[in-house]
């Protein structure tokens, strides 16, 4: 007996289960009679519950609407202004009248349209900025309006080309021996518009008394040591005493392996070469030429100075303000 109850019972609720799975068609034939398909929805024959949703439909050979399984989730007018292009990546946003809500106010109220995003780009035309310091020379320009114009443009040219791996370690030693610079100084600055790496620009200001070791360490290719405009005086190749600073230079212990050493690529600079722009210039230029003489060749230091001297003062270089070995 109880048998046969359960197996009603399972009967029952399959019953109730297929009656609930059945599948509502609706007749959009224009006829517009209401029968007993008739469900008092409209034109659309969809009741009010499913008017908010927006089923792309199709329609079928006896003129029955039903959902497209292919068919895209919304449909949009169209005379729309926006729309949605396929394959675009890209939300451009521009003046317009749309219907969506103002960003900020009402004179700013903006649309979205999607663009394709291969579409190519238009470049505008860029000026530049009037106050701007940046120049390239070229063998045809017109000739410099001033010895200092030419050698800051010829230096930011060349050495602002060069690459990374051609780009000089140095090392700059104040008059103090092992007393070196910080990056707030200008001696940094003129380090690297040279086109050089100041080896000690990680230092904090109460560090920047150093060891042989730490020299050594870094091997700097180039090594520039501040002296009295005493010792320089003479000729571009140098006093007794110049050469003689260089010597103890060289012989510091285990100096001999870095590289400024081996090639012979110490500067000696007079404190004068700090003082004016024109001369800080040309600090630039000897530092320049003596880590990279392949592409400083046809510069000659000394006519640089003789030049830069006399547009700023009227008179030609009065004694020698820097010496280095590279010009023996």
């Amino acid at each position: 007996m109880k048998t046969k109850i359960a197996v009603l019972a399972t009967l029952v609720l399959a019953i109730c289960l297929l009656s609930a799975c059945r599948t509502r068609v609706y007749d959009n034939r224009e006829s517009g009679s209401s029968g007993a398909g008739d469900t008092g929805t409209g034109e659309s024959g969809i009741s009010g519950q499913y008017e908010d949703l927006n089923f792309a439909e199709s329609e079928d050979s006896e003129g029955l609407k039903q959902e497209n399984p292919d068919a895209e989730r919304k449909e949009y007018d169209e005379n729309a202004q926006a729309e949605i292009v396929s394959g675009a990546e890209h939300t451009l946003y521009e003046p317009g009248e749309g219907d969506g809500q103002p960003y900020a106010d009402e004179e700013n109220t903006q649309k979205a349209n999607q663009v394709n995003g291969e579409a190519e780009e238009t470049a505008l035309k860029t000026d530049a900025d009037e106050d701007t310091e940046q120049m390239g020379v070229s063998d045809d320009a017109d000739p410099a309006s001033s010895p200092l114009l030419y050698y800051t443009v010829l230096i930011s040219d060349r050495s602002g080309s060069l690459f990374e791996c051609k780009r000089a370690n140095l090392y700059w030693e104040t008059e103090e021996d092992f007393v070196t610079i910080h990056k707030s100084m200008p001696e940094h600055d003129i380090i690297l518009n040279a086109g050089a790496y100041d080896v000690s620009s990680r230092l904090l200001t109460e560090n920047l008394r150093v060891d042989a070791g730490w020299v050594r360490r870094k091997n700097p290719g180039v090594i520039v040591k501040i002296v009295d405009k005493g010792i320089l005086g003479g000729t571009v190749t140098g006093t007794g005493a110049a050469k003689a600073v260089c010597r103890s230079i060289s012989s510091r212990e285990g100096w001999s392996a870095i590289d400024a050493v081996k090639n012979g690529k110490i500067v000696l600079l007079s404190r004068e070469m700090l003082e004016e722009p024109y001369l800080q210039t040309m600090a630039m230029l000897v530092i320049a030429k003596t880590a990279n003489p392949e592409i400083y060749e046809d510069v000659d230091l000394n006519h640089a100075l003789d030049m830069l001297m006399n547009e700023a003062t009227g008179n030609s270089a009065a004694g020698i303000y820097f010496y280095t070995q590279a010009e023996e």
